[in-house]
C-alpha cells in the first residue's frame, strides 16, 4: 500500500542535476518526461524550488528532482513512453476527481497515493504494465483504465439486436 510522504524534493543542486541520474531513459525523451512531469508531478518539491523547475521545463530544459528523474526511469523501463504516462496521469486525475479511486482499493498501483493539498502522486510502474498491454491490443485508453480500476468484468460495450431474425451479438471486450 502506498504512504505519501510529501514533499520529497529537498532543493538541493542535486536535486536538479540535469544529466545525471536519468537512468536509460532516453535523452531526446527527457524534456518531456520534464514537461509532462511538471502537470503531474512524481512529488511536489515545495512552490518555490516548482517555480524555478517550471521556468526551465517549459523551454525544453531537464533539470528537475531526481524522484521526478527516478520515476521516468521506472516507468520507461516498464514500456511507458512520455505521451502515455502524461495520458495516465490526466485519466487517473480525473478518476480520482469523480470518486473512482480509493487508496483502500487502488493504491497497490501507486508507489506514492495523491497528496493534499498538492495531487502529486508516483505510479507503481510494474502495475500498470496491464494498462499498457491493453493500449497494445487496440483498447481505448479510458476503457483499459476502467478494466484495471474496476476488474476484468465490465458491461458490454454494446449490443445489436436484429429486426427480422437472428441472435443478439454482445459487443464487448
Amino acid at each position: 500500500m502506498s504512504t505519501h510522504r510529501g514533499n520529497t524534493g529537498t532543493g538541493t543542486s542535486d536535486d536538479v542535476d540535469p544529466t545525471d541520474g536519468w537512468g536509460e531513459v532516453p535523452e531526446a525523451d527527457r524534456p518531456l518526461w520534464s514537461r509532462y512531469m511538471l502537470d503531474h508531478c512524481p512529488a511536489f518539491p515545495g512552490a518555490t524550488i516548482m517555480n524555478f523547475i517550471a521556468g526551465s521545463v517549459v523551454k525544453g530544459g531537464t533539470r528537475v528532482p531526481q524522484s521526478w528523474k527516478d520515476t521516468a526511469a521506472e516507468l520507461h523501463n516498464a514500456g511507458f513512453s512520455p505521451i502515455q504516462y502524461f495520458l495516465l496521469a490526466e485519466l487517473l486525475t480525473s478518476a480520482r476527481k469523480q470518486g473512482e479511486l480509493r487508496e483502500t482499493l487502488h493504491g497497490h498501483l501507486f508507489k506514492q497515493w495523491f497528496g493534499d493539498p498538492y495531487p502529486d502522486f508516483r505510479l507503481n510502474a510494474d502495475a500498470w504494465r496491464p494498462w499498457l498491454q491493453r493500449l497494445q491490443n487496440a483498447q481505448s485508453p479510458s476503457r483499459a483504465l476502467s478494466h484495471i480500476l474496476h476488474g476484468w468484468n465490465l458491461p458490454p460495450l454494446g449490443t445489436v439486436r436484429f429486426t427480422k431474425g437472428g441472435n443478439t451479438q454482445v459487443v464487448s471486450d
